[in-house]
């Protein structure tokens, strides 16, 4: 089984089986105007992650939608898949929050892996988080509960299964969830129990144990 190439610091796509101009058509990506200098520098390095192609080749050869999905970077909610428009959600302020989570984290000097690729692994799994809401919309996949682990799960096995140096990605990004539940107070919240999703360290944990 061959992976899709990741390098250390951008994504690389091996295309397989088909033209990359096809798996475009199959996902179009959107950049709403970025309003501060922030919102541009993730601009810039979404871009130059070059992970949209990833995650559209990646769609393209496992995942195929039967009408065109849309991710749209700039939004002001999210990250979300809105089925009525069938179109992923990405803030810009969401990269800039997780690039913070990492850098406060010391993650280049921990653990050997640059903030910034940090965060484009977290990205990454986002994109295929949502991008499993999306494809279960799309093909009418019925889902009796939990569809949000299961998503978490899916993610992280088309991380480690079908993307080069996929393993290492997805521990970063259970690193996201861990980061995030660091910031939380000692005990959840009572509306925290009826939540579609699991707490933050359970899906670290889950993360950790697929890998």
């Amino acid at each position: 089984m061959m992976k899709k190439k990741y390098s250390t610091l951008f994504f690389s796509v091996a295309v397989l089986f088909s033209p990359l101009s096809s798996a475009l058509e199959t996902v179009e990506f959107q950049y709403l105007s970025p309003t501060n200098p922030a919102d541009r520098q993730a601009q810039s390095a979404i871009k130059e992650s070059q992970i949209n192609q990833l995650f559209a080749e990646l769609a393209n050869q496992y995942f195929p939608f039967s009408q065109r999905l849309t991710v749209q970077y700039g939004s002001e909610e999210g990250p979300l898949y809105d089925p009525d428009t069938h179109t992923i959600h990405i803030p810009y302020e969401f990269y800039q929050q997780a690039l913070q989570y990492f850098i406060g984290n010391n993650y280049q000097e921990k653990f050997g892996r640059s903030a910034q690729l940090g965060t484009i692994d977290t990205l990454l799994h986002t994109l295929l988080h949502e991008g499993g809401h999306a494809y279960i919309a799309d093909r009418n996949i019925p889902i009796l509960g939990k569809e949000e682990d299961a998503v978490d799960n899916f993610a992280a096995i088309m991380m480690i299964e079908y993307v080069e140096g996929g393993d290492d990605a997805a521990i970063s990004a259970a690193d996201m969830f861990a980061f995030e539940s660091q910031q939380r107070p000692d005990y959840y919240d009572w509306g925290e129990y009826i939540d579609e999703h699991s707490f933050d360290l359970q899906r670290y944990f889950s993360t950790l144990c697929l890998v």
